[in-house]
């Protein structure tokens, strides 16, 4: 299995001008957020705190989301919360593309994991005819196509799962970065856990902030979990997660209208090229003529970094492009300039873009 993380180190060491590869925002957190997170250091807030999260925290955390404080726990990152879910199922069932962690946490915990693969031809769109597991991940906007499921199609999935009885975690990362309309799963399937977390909208990803929404129980054997593992999250943490909560209204619109402004920046750049716009997020998944992990090194050789679709499951013509670094549009004429000279080979003569309607600006 292609090992993103170290394609990702790779790219560190080489340093290219642009990076457009991890999903690391670069809008700066804000300087309140900041602000406060030292000012809780100072106060001498760093030692030991419930493994559920501080009341207050959880009760804006509850406010935001319309949940009860009993149906919310924190914890260091989303995906030590993700992991919690697949560590207490026993087959897992994912729908590719897929961001990697949920297959490599997975195989960690020795669990049999079943792929759902889309495809870019029929527009993403999921379909599930029947489910072999206990747990079914899914993950709206998506990475890294960004993809948004409209209600019906969340229905149609969440009535397969209420047939054979499997719980969704639905990781909901990406939420407030959609740009159409968005249904969280809770509202429809109550044998649901949603995880979200603070890395994206507020661009806190080294600041380990994440959170579980779920009914009583289920929390509580998340809790579990997490007092085996990593027993808490540091209170001066926590105490900057209240104040981006407090951010929260004024910072859902100004990102979100900032990654949409991208998205249509990307997608007229790369028009004609084979992708589907995206709908939330801040990702596009773009077929390749030939091999998507050659590409990338191609692309690499240029100055410009991106991941190959292996990295996303079995998508060996793609690559993944983050609308997240510094000299975006560069890059993506950069990408696009890569493209038509690959299309010019004659190696390139049978392209499977060619075959596919499903390109932005239809």
């Amino acid at each position: 299995m292609f090992n993103v993380y170290e394609f990702f180190n790779r790219i560190n060491e080489i340093k290219p001008g642009i990076r457009l590869d991890a999903g690391q925002p670069d809008i700066p957190v804000r300087e309140e957020i900041i602000e406060e997170t030292v000012a809780s250091l100072r106060r001498g807030e760093t030692g030991y705190i419930s493994s559920s999260g501080m009341g207050e925290l959880r009760e804006r955390i509850a406010e935001a989301e319309g949940v009860s404080p009993e149906e919310v726990i924190v914890g260091p990152g989303s995906k030590i919360l993700i992991a919690a879910e697949i560590a207490m199922a026993d087959r897992i069932a994912v729908i590719a593309p897929y961001w990697s962690a949920y297959v490599l946490i997975a195989r960690q915990f020795g669990k049999e994991v079943e792929v759902i693969r889309t495809r870019l031809e029929e527009e993403w769109r999921p379909r599930l005819e029947e489910l072999n597991a206990d747990l079914l991940i899914l993950n709206y906007p998506n990475n890294p196509t960004g993809r948004v499921l409209s209600r019906s199609e969340l229905k149609e999935i969440l009535e397969l799962a209420e047939e054979t009885g499997a719980k969704v975690l639905s990781d909901e990362i990406y939420a407030e970065l959609s740009f159409m309309d968005f249904t969280p799963v809770r509202e429809l399937y109550e044998n649901a856990v949603t995880v979200k977390g603070f890395s994206k909208l507020y661009s806190m990803t080294g600041f380990r902030l994440g959170y579980a929404i779920a009914d009583r129980e289920e929390i509580a054997r998340i809790r579990h979990f997490m007092e085996s593992t990593v027993t808490c999250v540091p209170p001066f943490v926590q105490r900057a997660g209240i104040k981006a909560l407090e951010l929260r209204d004024e910072l859902v619109d100004d990102v979100r209208k900032e990654y949409m402004r991208r998205a249509k920046l990307a997608s007229r750049i790369l028009r004609g090229l084979y992708f589907r716009e995206p709908e939330g997020a801040f990702y596009v998944f773009l077929r390749v003529p030939g091999d998507g992990l050659a590409f990338a090194e191609r692309l690499l050789d240029k100055g410009v970094a991106v991941f190959p679709g292996v990295a996303f499951g079995p998508y060996r013509d793609f690559i993944r492009i983050s609308l997240t670094g510094s000299h975006l549009e560069e890059g993506l004429k950069t990408i696009r300039e890569e493209v038509q000279c690959a299309l010019g080979s004659p190696a390139t003569g049978g392209w499977a873009g060619s075959s596919s309607g499903a390109w932005a600006g239809r």
